[in-house]
């Protein structure tokens, strides 16, 4: 018996002498913020446990900075997108009793939606993010501003109804593009399924079977009374932030809820107390780009810092809040929830992850993209053997492929033309970088765009590649099209056009307005010539 206690007393001290050393790191960050790589200085809440034992959960600056109420880790912040994972999981819940089934199409539920394009998009693909629906920037055209909309008041079936306004950027289960608004018609599906409102799901099958009570979704009062300010950072000053109207924040990200409430969430949801253990898996089960239901699996803006680590997460940001949940294989947990300055959460919760692990944290595990600011810098940081690296070590610890963005991509080629650099090894590998890569689309359109601007050839050799790989694309002959236009060929250019509008029209584009307005004008052009 003694020698048991001397263990457990072991053990107490251990991770008494652990918390103490996570909690002199994260202060680090309250002061330094900028310099240690999230933008500003952190004023918020930060949980870490290992196998169930929560290490440190500690409140860190204010709820209130006009009157300077201190923050508690009983405080309850809005958690943005983090409320996916919720409403993924409502969705299964209901997958489990027999009332959704994932292969429906929405239509199915919503009777409002067009019906040609809403029978073409399934439950699964909105929990996917793979139905092509847009995300917020799909809305414009359809509203007077982003601004204007924040406090636009609408019921579940009104923001349904303006969702069904906007186009398609893609063929649903095409490919894996991040869309809130896909969320929300989720969101109208659950509440015309069950007859019960988002908050009354919340309260009946999540927070109420875990005993939670500062987990659900609350009114405007609720915000104004309950939960802590949101701050904003200017000049070094910080003016509290407005809240956008909940109705619709819905089921995108108005969740609120506390680090420790958090947690026992997400162990109940992996302990199977929410799901039965088959639809648990298949909540997690990986689809395009690592997407699973509501969850990231390997979430590469977090795996590009620790490599090694094997986890599912998701981020969230609504007003100035900010959120993470990362839930690793190894049984490490991290919450982080600010109020402040909106901060960028990746760097700061794969430090308290290697921090966590006792990790020498003088020597860097980050991979990178070398520089596309000068040719030395290219080569020095590795240049294309480099390029190469970051997508096969990523791909390996993602379990999905994961490449350079065509942005990135972009600029290495801008750079290549200013420093009159031989750019046929950078051709090879953007070749090399089309299969299995579902952003290819984007990448050879800023590839063509950008080689267009000095080599005309080249341009058009990328553009009509990119018609050959993604002929189903209306972007991709619109580019073409644009292409034409400003090479003065205006026959192939309104040949292009006309592809592009076709193509438009038979799959709902969100830009078939832009692109019809495109051919009209070369067609003008064409008879005043």
């Amino acid at each position: 018996m003694k020698k048991i206690l001397h263990v457990i007393a072991f053990i107490v001290v251990a991770n008494t002498l652990h918390a103490q050393q996570l909690d002199a790191f994260v202060q680090q960050y309250t002061t330094q913020g900028k310099a240690l790589g999230i933008r500003s200085n952190f004023n918020g809440v930060v949980l870490v446990a290992k196998d169930n034992q929560i290490l440190l959960n500690k409140a860190y600056g204010f709820a209130n900075f006009k009157t300077k109420k201190k923050l508690t880790t009983d405080s309850k912040f809005l958690i943005g997108s983090l409320t996916k994972p919720f409403v993924a999981l409502l969705v299964v819940q209901q997958v489990e009793k027999g009332t959704i089934k994932l292969n429906q199409p929405i239509t199915d539920f919503l009777p409002y939606i067009d019906k040609e394009k809403g029978k073409q998009i399934t439950i699964h693909h909105l929990l996917a993010n793979t139905s092509g629906i847009p995300h917020y920037d799909g809305l414009r055209g359809h509203i007077k501003s982003m601004r204007s909309f924040s406090s636009q008041k609408m019921t579940p079936t009104e923001y349904a109804q303006l969702v069904n306004k906007t186009g398609l950027t893609t063929i649903p289960g095409s490919k894996f593009e991040y869309s809130s608004l896909g969320y929300v018609l989720l969101g109208a599906v659950l509440e015309e399924v069950t007859g019960l409102t988002f908050s009354e799901l919340i309260a009946d099958y999540i927070a109420n079977p875990l005993d939670l009570k500062n987990t659900g979704f609350g009114d405007n009062d609720f915000l104004k009374n309950e939960i802590v300010k949101n701050y904003r950072l200017r000049k070094g000053t910080y003016t509290e932030s407005e809240n956008r109207d909940q109705s619709n924040t819905y089921t995108a990200g108005g969740m609120h809820a506390t680090a420790k409430e958090l947690f026992i969430w997400s162990q109940a949801l992996q302990d199977n107390k929410l799901l039965k253990k088959r639809l648990t898996k298949k909540l997690f089960k990986k689809n395009s780009n690592g997407y699973t239901y509501g969850w990231m699996r390997n979430d590469v803006e977090i795996l590009r810092y620790i490599p090694q680590a094997q986890f599912y997460g998701h981020s969230g940001s609504v007003n100035m809040f900010t959120s993470y949940l990362f839930m690793g294989d190894d049984g490490t947990t991290i919450i982080i929830l600010s109020n402040a300055a909106r901060i960028q959460p990746y760097k700061m919760v794969s430090q308290i992850y290697r921090k966590t692990h006792q990790e020498d944290l003088s020597s860097s595990t980050r991979i990178i993209v070398p520089s596309f600011r000068t040719k030395a810098q290219f080569l020095k940081e590795g240049g294309y053997t480099q390029i190469k690296k970051y997508h096969k070590v990523l791909t390996k610890s993602a379990g999905f492929n994961v490449f350079p963005t065509g942005g990135y991509i972009q600029r290495v080629i801008r750079m290549h033309v200013k420093e009159k650099m031989d750019t046929e090894a950078l051709e090879t590998l953007i070749v090399s970088f089309i299969k299995e890569n579902q952003n290819a689309e984007d990448l050879i359109n800023r590839t063509a765009y950008e080689f267009a601007k000095t080599d005309a050839k080249k341009g058009l050799y990328y553009f009509k590649l990119n018609t050959k790989y993604f002929s189903s694309s209306a972007n991709t002959w619109d580019s073409l099209g644009e292409f034409y236009e400003k090479q003065q060929q205006l026959i192939e250019a309104e040949k292009a056009y006309v592809k592009a509008v076709d193509l438009a029209k038979k799959h709902f584009h969100t830009n078939t307005v832009s692109f019809k307005k495109n051919l009209a004008r070369v067609k003008k052009r064409t008879l005043n010539k």
